[in-house]
């Protein structure tokens, strides 16, 4: 099966991340036909609680169809946080801003104002690094919100927010919630931090024990991927493979993905096996090739010769870790040179190709010149000095895992619903 890169998943994006060598488009694509929904980001079941219930809310809260909904959300967003810190929640988006204005207002029972209004908003840019700049497309994807915008829920998932979430809003804000969406409709709103029906029935949506029928909608649309699934089964095949062996370590390894392969080969799912394979494979380069790239942004002026000698006193004449696969498995001319130096030993060959790599891509993003370069006097030149990096020991090699492939994520959903964790 031959992976094809185009365009950028926009949802495999990790913010912060520098990613000089571009790795980003190779993980990403070689994860999503295992995963075709979910991102790095979106790994809350919770944060999806809080898109499905705000949409709708912000739905009702328009009182035409030129309304735009996003500024109604907004302020959904913001109580819904300061609800579920109240409640003990943490590790949403805006928490830093939710616990130092939570102490503001005072331990005794203080009011925050709410708005869509720099000045209340929970993040920097809550429009687009908030739950809606976030969680919207994976949601779409998921058969959860409509095509189109502004983002307004399909008539399936408004239905279930209007049978499960509506009712535990009625006893702080009446039927249908209607005194809330009263609120949504205003330029600001007044929100008591105390204990009160309004503050309870808000974090009453995320209580810690789901229906079943919470449990069989979020599995159906994240766990599987929902109606449209962009995997065609695969995805709901690795999860079955996760639930039956789960990892003890909160982050992957090469030899768990080798088990859950031979899991997927002894069950006749022989695709997602070889699927699995291929990111080990994939990984295989990565990780050292990513490692040593940021190694080599912290020796500037070094001569070839003498980065060479270093690099094999630590990583011995090759790597016997990286997969046989990876050669075949990695796009375009860069990535499978990568593989073959760091399989042969050809250390030489591997930083010139490094430096060509970060060159393309530097190129691609229309950068004028490269973080490294090898000088024609064999010396490294850095125009962009990263964090500095240590090279692991050459025994650490075969179990370096750097990149998610969106498994963490999907682990994630799974962890929550089988916790009965909203």
């Amino acid at each position: 099966m031959a992976l094809f890169l185009t365009d950028l998943d926009p949802r495999a994006r990790v913010k912060g991340s520098r990613d000089g060598l571009g790795a980003q488009a190779v993980w990403s694509a070689t994860g999503r036909p295992l995963i075709g929904n979910l991102t790095t980001v979106t790994d809350s079941l919770q944060g999806f609680t809080t898109l499905l219930v705000g949409l709708r809310l912000a739905e009702l809260a328009a009182s035409d169809e030129l309304d735009n909904p996003t500024n109604a959300f907004l302020i959904w967003e913001q109580m819904a946080a300061y609800a579920r810190y109240k409640r003990g929640h943490r590790g949403f988006f805006g928490l830093q801003r939710i616990v130092a204005r939570s102490a503001k207002a005072g331990s005794n029972g203080g009011k925050v104002h709410l708005s869509p209004q720099p000045e209340h908003q929970i993040l920097s840019n809550q429009r687009t690094d908030g739950l809606l700049g976030n969680y919207t497309a994976p949601a779409r994807v998921s058969g959860l919100v409509a095509p189109g915008s502004p983002a307004r829920l399909t008539p399936e998932a408004a239905a279930f927010v209007d049978t499960v979430y509506l009712p535990r809003l009625e006893s702080g804000w009446g039927r249908d919630a209607r005194y809330l969406v009263r609120e949504l409709r205003r330029d600001r709103v007044v929100f008591d931090l105390g204990v009160n029906e309004k503050r309870e029935s808000v974090a009453n949506i995320f209580n810690p024990v789901m229906s079943q029928l919470e449990v069989d909608f979020y599995r159906y649309h994240l766990v599987e991927g929902g109606p449209g699934d962009p995997t065609k089964g695969r995805q709901r095949k690795l999860a079955a493979l996760l639930e039956a062996r789960p990892s003890e370590s909160v982050w992957l390894s090469r030899s768990y993905l080798m088990a859950l392969a031979d899991d997927a080969e002894s069950r006749g799912w022989s695709e997602v096996a070889d699927l699995l394979r291929r990111v080990i494979a994939c990984e295989s380069v990565l990780a050292p090739a990513s490692l040593l790239f940021s190694y080599l942004l912290g020796r500037n002026g070094a001569h070839l010769d003498e980065v060479v000698a270093d690099l094999r006193s630590c990583w011995g004449d090759h790597l016997d870790s990286i997969a046989p696969l990876a050669i075949a498995a990695l796009p375009g001319q860069e990535w499978p040179r990568l593989a073959e130096a760091l399989a042969h030993g050809d250390y030489y060959e591997l930083i010139r190709t490094l430096a060509e790599r970060n060159a393309t891509v530097m190129r691609e993003r229309g950068a004028a010149l490269a973080w490294l370069e090898v000088t024609d006097q064999d010396q490294l030149r850095v125009r962009f000095r990263d964090e500095p990096a240590d090279l692991p020991s050459g025994d650490d090699v075969p179990e370096l895992w750097r990149y998610p492939y969106f498994i963490p994520s999907l682990v994630s959903m799974l962890t929550a619903i089988g916790k009965g964790e909203a």
